[in-house]
């Protein structure tokens, strides 16, 4: 074999080697940018779908943010009402304070008079009390002359009692006696004799008027007191006429006189209508 040939031998052998290396060296690098376009297209894919679920998750977020946002704006809105409600009750609350304080100005005004008159009160308690003490002591002191005057005036009504029983003896026997006495004087004039010369009745031409003031019974004998008396030239004996309007109640003789009245037991057929202030007169 010549050396051409075994050199072309040699470097067919070469260029197969470099050949087949070069295939294997592409083939590597084939199987490599196959794996890196398969990874490339399954990052790719993963990313589109990361890139789909940070869409949806915007998309989501937008949409609860547009709602946290409404959430948010009606808030502020009511928020907004409640500040001006607030402020229309603080300007109201400062209305009501100055009234108060006005009332209170008011108030405080009608304290000090209060107190003032308190004071004043208070002193004329003071002095009440002091007058109270003043009148307790006066007021013991009538107790205690006020019961010394009741054994007095007890001692007497005693006497008083005693004294009217005698009085109404002697009025009872007095009575009796003008009975008698006047029985007696008409017998006498029956038989033409003159009564009491000493004491002549009085003449029935004397106009004298007055009034009944008061009327009791002694010894079953109503007796009168009337409103004339000895300044009126009344004299025991005489009678007058007891009227009532046009109506004759009944007459009353005259026992005793004193200056301003006269005393009398009374007779006729109304005695019983007789009350004080019924008129008398010595003619009817």
């Amino acid at each position: 074999m010549s050396p051409l040939t075994k050199l072309f031998v040699v470097l067919q052998v070469v260029l197969s080697i470099a050949l087949t290396a070069a295939v294997v060296v592409y083939v590597s690098r084939e199987d490599v940018q196959l794996q890196n376009l398969n990874a490339a297209k399954t990052a790719q894919a993963q990313a589109q779908a990361d890139a789909d679920q940070a869409r949806n998750a915007m998309v989501a977020a937008t949409t609860h943010a547009n709602a946290l946002q409404e959430r948010m704006n009606a808030q502020a809105r009511e928020l907004n009402s409640a500040v001006t409600k607030a402020q229309s009750d603080v300007a109201d609350l400062n209305v009501q304070l100055a009234k108060a304080s006005s009332t209170n100005a008011s108030q405080l005004l009608e304290i000090s008079r209060l107190t003032e008159g308190l004071k004043a009160a208070t002193d004329t308690t003071a002095n009440l009390n002091q007058t109270v003490a003043q009148l307790r002591t006066s007021s013991d002191e009538a107790v205690k002359r006020s019961a010394e005057m009741s054994g007095q005036i007890s001692d007497l009504t005693n006497r008083l009692d005693i004294t009217e029983r005698e009085r109404r003896n002697l009025a009872e026997q007095l009575a009796e006696a003008q009975t008698n006495n006047t029985r007696l004087s008409n017998v006498l004039r029956d038989k033409g004799i003159p009564v009491d010369p000493a004491n002549p009745a009085p003449p029935s031409g004397i106009a004298i008027n007055g009034v009944i003031r008061e009327t009791r019974t002694i010894g079953d004998v109503p007796y009168a007191t009337i409103s004339v008396g000895a300044s009126d030239d009344v004299q025991r004996g005489m009678e007058f006429k007891v009227i009532q309007g046009n109506q004759f109640l009944g007459t009353l003789t005259v026992d005793s006189v004193e200056a301003q009245e006269a005393t009398g037991r009374l007779s006729g057929p109304r005695i019983t209508d007789i009350k004080p202030g019924v008129q008398v007169r010595t003619q009817y």
